[in-house]
C-alpha cells in the first residue's frame, strides 16, 4: 500500500489515531466491527488490505442483520465501529456515545437470484408470485425484506414467501443450496456466492439512490472520549477510513460514492 509524503500535521493526526487503536483494544490490539451480514462478501479482502497497512491493528468482525447489531449495542455491546444497511437506524446509537460518519459513503441492490440451474424457471419478479417455486425472502424487519416489501409495492407484485430470513446471508446460502427456488437477495452476495441471477428491468438501477431496490450504508464508530468533539469525529472517521476501503469494496460490488 503506497504512502505519500507525511507532514508534520498528518503525523500529529496519525499519532491520534495510534492511541486510539490502542485505547479501543489494549489487550489483543484488535478494533470490533458489527458489520451487516452482507459485508461477509468483502471481509477477507479487507482483511487482507488491512494487513499490509502497519499502522492498524487486525479486525475482528462480527457479522449479522443490522436490526440484531444495533439491539446488541442497546444492550451493552460496544463495538468500535458499527456498518448498517439499515442507515436510519444507526441515530439511536448516539446516547451510547457513537458518532454517525459519512465517509465512506456505499450502497447495494436488490437482484433476483435462482438455484443452480433455474428449475422453477424463473424469469422474472411476476414468478415470486407463484404457487409452486419455494421463495425466500428477509424478514421484514431487516433492510433485505424492507427494500423487498419496496419493490412488491412499488410494481404491485405479491412475493409470496415461504421464509424470513433473518439476513440476507443466510437466505443467499439457501439460494446456494438448492433449498429454494429463487430470492431476492443483494448483488453482493449473489457474486460472492456464484448465484445465478435473472435480469428484470424493474430492477435495473435508474436514479439509483431512490431506487426500491437500493439499499444505502450507515457507519457509526465509538469516540474517544476526554477530546472536543471535533477531534472525536475526526479520530473515529480516520478509525473506519482505515478498516472500509473504497477500493475493496467497489471490488465485490458495493456502489460506492453513489447516494448522499
Amino acid at each position: 500500500m503506497t504512502r505519500a509524503k507525511q507532514t508534520a500535521p498528518t503525523i500529529l493526526v496519525t499519532m491520534a489515531f495510534i492511541w486510539l487503536l490502542q485505547s479501543c483494544s489494549a489487550t489483543n490490539h484488535e478494533v470490533t466491527i458489527f458489520a451487516a451480514s452482507s459485508l461477509a462478501a468483502a471481509t477477507e479482502r479487507l482483511d487482507a488490505g488491512i494487513a499490509e497497512d502497519d499502522q492498524v491493528a487486525s479486525a475482528n468482525w462480527v457479522l449479522a442483520g443490522s436490526s440484531r447489531l444495533i439491539a446488541q449495542v442497546g444492550d451493552g455491546a460496544r463495538p468500535d465501529i458499527i456498518v448498517s444497511a439499515d442507515a436510519e437506524r444507526l441515530t439511536e446509537l448516539v446516547e451510547y456515545g457513537y458518532l454517525l460518519l459519512n465517509e465512506p459513503r456505499f450502497s447495494n441492490r436488490l437482484v433476483l437470484a435462482v438455484s443452480a440451474g433455474n428449475p422453477a424457471q424463473i424469469s422474472s419478479l411476476n414468478d415470486l408470485s407463484l404457487e409452486k417455486p419455494l421463495i425466500g425472502v428477509c424478514a421484514p424487519e431487516v433492510p433485505c425484506g424492507a427494500a423487498a416489501n419496496r419493490v412488491a409495492n412499488e410494481f404491485s407484485i405479491n412475493i409470496r414467501g415461504d421464509t424470513a430470513e433473518a439476513n440476507v446471508r443466510a437466505l443467499a446460502h439457501k439460494l446456494a443450496n438448492g433449498e429454494l427456488d429463487a430470492g431476492l437477495v443483494y448483488v453482493t452476495d449473489a457474486a460472492s456466492l456464484g448465484l445465478a441471477t435473472v435480469d428484470d428491468p424493474r430492477l435495473a438501477t435508474n436514479d439509483h439512490c431512490t431506487d426500491s431496490n437500493v439499499i444505502t450504508y450507515g457507519i457509526a464508530a465509538l469516540a474517544s472520549a476526554g477530546t472536543t468533539s471535533t477531534t472525536r469525529k475526526a479520530n473515529a472517521q480516520m478509525l473506519v477510513e482505515r478498516y472500509l476501503l473504497p477500493e475493496v469494496l467497489k471490488e465485490v460490488g458495493f456502489a460506492v460514492e453513489q447516494c448522499p
